[in-house]
């Protein structure tokens, strides 16, 4: 699973870091942090350096594109072009139900809305064991944003 970001919003994914910590106990995967870096124990994070050059490659080689968040007014103003990256990859999306997320990821269709620790353990599992899931979620994420 991919995530990409910058150094002052790695935050994010500290929210999250419980979740991802109890899935890598039952699954093993590895999370690809582009851009930033990000250690946690017991997970597998493969850090990159973000580049124009190699940004489309590094999210299309994912399985899974995420996007968690805090709630507050900062986040609501956010774009969601996260999410609109990894559609266009065909990504399966999860997502924290924040401002425009709500409006991109049309949830159980083209990826999860994950509104607390538990949703993102059981949406991440189950996107991570069903390949023709992540295949039919990713295929209706790239016709959303085509």
């Amino acid at each position: 699973m991919s995530w990409i970001g910058s150094p002052s919003t790695v935050k994010y994914l500290e929210t999250i870091k419980e979740p991802l910590q109890q899935l890598a106990k039952k699954i093993e995967y590895k999370l690809r942090v582009i851009g930033a870096e990000f250690n946690l124990p017991d997970v597998q994070v493969e850090g990159l350096p973000w580049s124009e050059a190699t940004e489309v490659e590094n999210i299309a080689n994912a399985d899974i594109g995420i996007m968690p968040l805090l709630d507050s007014p900062w986040e609501r103003g956010k774009c969601g072009y996260k999410l609109i990256q990894y559609m266009a990859c065909s990504l399966p999306v999860i997502a924290s139900p924040i401002g425009v997320n709500n409006e991109i990821v049309e949830d159980g269709i083209n990826g999860y809305l994950a509104n607390n620790a538990l949703q993102w353990l059981e949406q991440l599992e189950s996107l991570l064991l069903d390949a023709n899931l992540r295949q039919q979620m990713g295929l209706k994420g790239r016709e959303k944003v085509e």
